[in-house]
């Protein structure tokens, strides 16, 4: 006896695994991990890593609803979701590594400062906007 609805089925199955292009708005737009620093750049585009620690003190300052210096699962789940929001592939979650009910200002802090020590590799305590993006060229200059 042949079984029909098997072959419709398989076929259906088949035609749902099929590529294609993917779909707008799907998958989010790829975002170097330096994005994280280029709030905290100065009018030149110069990171400094006093700037950094400032500003991620101010950051972190922000999301303290309730000023007790510790992040709680509340304000880590909405500077989660703001940091997907702007920036889904840079994006690295909060996570309370020392599983103590708190997110304090260093692991608030550890990945973008992770980031910036990755970058300075001379060790001078700054990123000039060629180390901040190795590899891009500036607007200004021309294809041969």
């Amino acid at each position: 006896m042949k079984r029909p609805w098997l072959t419709v089925l398989l076929a259906l199955t088949a035609a749902a695994c099929g590529g294609g292009a993917p779909k707008p708005g799907g998958a989010p737009e790829w975002h170097p991990p330096s994005e994280l620093l280029d709030k905290y750049a100065d009018k030149t585009g110069i990171v400094t890593r006093a700037a950094i620690e400032a500003g991620l003190r101010a950051d972190f300052g922000a999301a303290d609803k309730n000023h007790d210096g510790c992040l709680n699962e509340e304000e880590a789940r909405a500077v989660n979701e703001a940091r997907w929001k702007a920036a889904a592939s840079t994006t690295s979650p909060l996570i309370d590594f020392l599983h103590n009910g708190c997110i304090d200002f260093d692991e608030f802090a550890a990945e973008p400062l992770s980031v910036f020590e990755q970058l300075d590799r001379n060790g001078d305590g700054r990123l000039t906007p060629d180390e901040l993006h190795p590899g891009h060229k500036a607007s200004s200059q021309s294809a041969p």
